[in-house]
This record gives structure tokens, sequence and C-alpha cells, in this order.
């Protein structure tokens, strides 16, 4: 089956980029309505697909993943799912990832961020590798997999999402909604330079905090007793918190996987705003901060932990407040068949012996474990995407995307008679 997947990415290896590129020229940035999307139907209805598109589900906001974007989302975004019945529609496939991408401006100011070139191997332009690489991938691989075998053994979900801001307007949302499955694979390139050598199966905690303290105000200039200056109170307060850090991080460490180890929490403090300058006494100072982890805790644990380090240490008013980015963590054992096997399709189609069990923090593999009762892991090929306003334009690696569409073949064909 190997040669016959390969032979037929030969064939038609500049209609598989075809579709890539046709994706990356249709827009779908960030909060901008999902063009793109269009495209994604046409093709999974060309190949049997049933589709349709949905919003958000309000119900996600009751739970504890739920991330705020902060703004509404304009008419016109739209996630979509595709479905199609196997011959024996006992088991079903879910494979997803996000159309949606950065905004027009994010790396720099070009001329026009959705011209793709292809130059030195790399297909460039504005969301090749975060995520249209993906989307582009389970087209092209469902399109082999019809080809050589007709129906397949199982039933396909097929989602195509808006991933940006926390994952509860797509994959969260998806979950919601009912589209579960047996097993789910999340294809995104890795942005770790890693390519397909990377199996997500680890994702991380996430809560982002807010601590405001409060001090009194007294009269600076004159007066012997000036009050509690905040700015000090909140130095003791951040003590207890990295005392807190601290602890923790010699005690959690990962006992499994490519970081065992090292550890699994980190609680980090970011920024610190007070009011006042030089002769007077603030009354309010406020901090960001977020905590990375792992189990046994989860977003409401990780909070009272910091609470009560705060209660037991601080002498002091305060309000500590759970920010807008949340996310449980999750996992799949590194030695569970449904891993394995994925790992087996890869060595099958380009040798890697090695592979890296790499944690992510709140990836959005999390939603289909949590939420849908599904086993999850994330692949995808070698990519690069640059920071922010850098002038350099994402890009994906043109062998490696041919080679994950002969990948999600191989785990398309294989799927049913591999996994138990």
């Amino acid at each position: 089956m190997k040669d016959r997947i390969k032979d037929y990415i030969e064939v038609h290896r500049e209609q598989m980029i075809e579709t890539l590129v046709e994706l990356i020229e249709t827009p779908s940035p960030d909060r901008e309505p999902s063009i793109a999307q269009e495209v994604v139907k046409r093709k999974l209805e060309e190949l049997g697909y049933v589709t349709e598109t949905f919003e958000m589900d309000e119900r996600v906001k009751q739970c504890p993943d739920y991330c705020d974007p902060g703004f509404e989302y304009p008419e016109g975004v739209c996630n979509l799912v595709g479905t199609r019945k196997g011959k024996k529609a006992d088991k079903t496939l879910i494979l997803y990832g996000h159309i949606d991408t950065e905004g027009r401006d994010y790396f720099g100011d070009f001329e026009d961020p959705f011209r793709v070139s292809r130059e030195n191997g790399r297909i460039s332009g504005l969301g090749a590798c975060d995520d249209k690489g993906g989307i582009a991938m389970m087209i092209e691989a469902l399109r082999i997999a019809h080809a050589l075998k007709g129906d397949l053994d199982q039933n396909i979900t097929v989602l195509s999402l808006i991933g940006k801001h926390g994952g509860s307007f797509g994959t969260l949302s998806a979950m919601m909604k009912g589209y579960h499955g047996n097993d789910a694979i999340y294809i995104h390139p890795a942005e770790t330079g890693h390519g397909f050598q990377e199996i997500k199966n680890i994702s991380l905690g996430i809560l982002d905090m807010k601590l405001t303290v409060y001090g009194e105000v007294g009269l600076l200039h004159d007066d012997l007793d000036p009050g509690e200056n905040t700015n000090i109170a909140m130095a003791k307060a951040i003590a207890v918190i990295e005392e807190l850090n601290q602890k923790m991080r010699r005690e959690e460490t990962f006992d499994f996987g490519s970081f065992k180890g090292q550890s699994s929490f980190l609680l980090n403090v970011g920024s610190v705003r007070s009011s006042g300058g030089p002769g007077t006494v603030c009354e309010k100072a406020e901090c960001l901060m977020r905590c990375r982890f792992f189990y046994p805790y989860t977003v409401d644990g990780i909070f009272d932990l910091v609470a009560s380090a705060l209660n037991e240490r601080f002498e002091g008013r305060y309000l500590l407040e759970k920010g807008t980015f949340r996310a449980e963590p999750a996992m799949v054992e590194n030695d569970d068949p449904f891993v394995r096997f994925i790992e087996g399709c890869i060595n099958n189609i380009d040798g890697t012996e090695e592979f890296i069990h790499q944690y992510h923090g709140g990836s959005d593999i999390r939603f289909p474990i949590l939420y849908g009762s599904s086993r999850c892991v994330g692949i995808g090929p070698y990519c690069e995407l640059p920071e922010k306003g850098s002038g350099t334009m994402e890009w994906i690696d043109e062998e490696d995307y041919l080679k994950g569409i002969a990948i999600l073949s191989k785990i398309l064909i294989d799927y049913n008679t591999e996994i138990k």
C-alpha cells in the first residue's frame, strides 16, 4: 500500500500543492470572515462528504476550559464539518485543524500576504503552516484514501475550525455539538521544527491569573506614617508566589515522555502595574501571572493553591482572579495503541524510529480527550512560524507537506483493521 500511495502522490503532486496554494490565496485572517471555508466545503463535497457550518456553541461558556476572546466575531466567521459513513461504521476517526490564520499584518507590512511563493523547497504565504497546511493535508489524504480504497471501513469526521484565542469558538464548540469519535488527529505543522518526529500527546494545563493588592494612602510629604505603600505590599506577595513556584518546581516533575525529569510546573509573574509616581503612595497594584502545570492539578486546584499560599504567608488585602486563558491538562499515554499506530504509519512512510513525545501548553488535543472521550494526538510536517512583525512570512516544507499526505493516507486506510 505504501508504494501505491507514493505513486499516487507522484502523479498528482502539483494538484496537491495547488490545494494548499488555493487555500492560502483565499483569505481567512483572524477576526475576519472565513472565506477559505468555501474552498474546503467544495473539496469535501467533491469527495462525497456531507457538510455543514456552525458557530460557537454557547454551552462552552460553562466549561472550565472556556477562553473568552474579549471581542465578538463578525458575521461570516464559521466552523465547517464534513462527514462520511464507513462500510462498517463501528468506529469514527476525526481529522481536524484550523482554517483561520494570523492577521493580515501580523508578520509585517506585506503588499499581499496571501501571495504564495515556492522557493528553496518551501511554500510561503499567510497560513501556510498555521494551519492551512494541515487542512490541505487532510483533504488530499482523504482523496488518496478514497481513490485507493473507495469507502473506508470507519466513519470519518473532518473539522475545519476557527482555532485562535483558546479554541472555544472552534474545537471546544465542536465537542459540545457532539462531533465525537473513537480517536482524533490534530493536523498542524510542527512549529518546534521537529516535523513528524514529534508526537503531540501531552497537553499541559494553563491558568492566567490577576492579583490585585490594596494599600492605604497616607500623606507622604508630611506624615511619618504614610500608610501601606502597595508597591511594597505587592513585592511581598510576589515573594510568596515565587516561593511557591520554586517549591512546586522541585516537587512536580514529569516521569514519562521526552521531558522526563523536567519540572511539570511553572508559575511565572508577568507585568506589574500601579498608579502614582515619586512623592505619592499608590493604593492599588496589579500583577498578571500564568501557571503551567500538569496532573494531578486542575485549573480550580491551581487557583486554590495560589490563594492558599497568599492567605497563609501574605499579610495584606488582595483579590485573586482567574484570567481569560485557562486549559485543563490532558494526555494519551506514550504506549497507547493509538499512539503506537500513528508512529508505525510515520515509520512506514519515512523511516522515523525515535519519536519526541512533546508536551504543549493548552494544545487543542485536549478538547477531544476531555470533552469527546476520544484518544487524540497531533502530528505535522516541518515548518517555520516567524516572530510577530519580523518581516518574514511563514512557510511549510514542500516535501514534508507531501510526506504528511502520505502518512495520513496510510492512517486512514489502515485505521479500522489496526486499531481495536
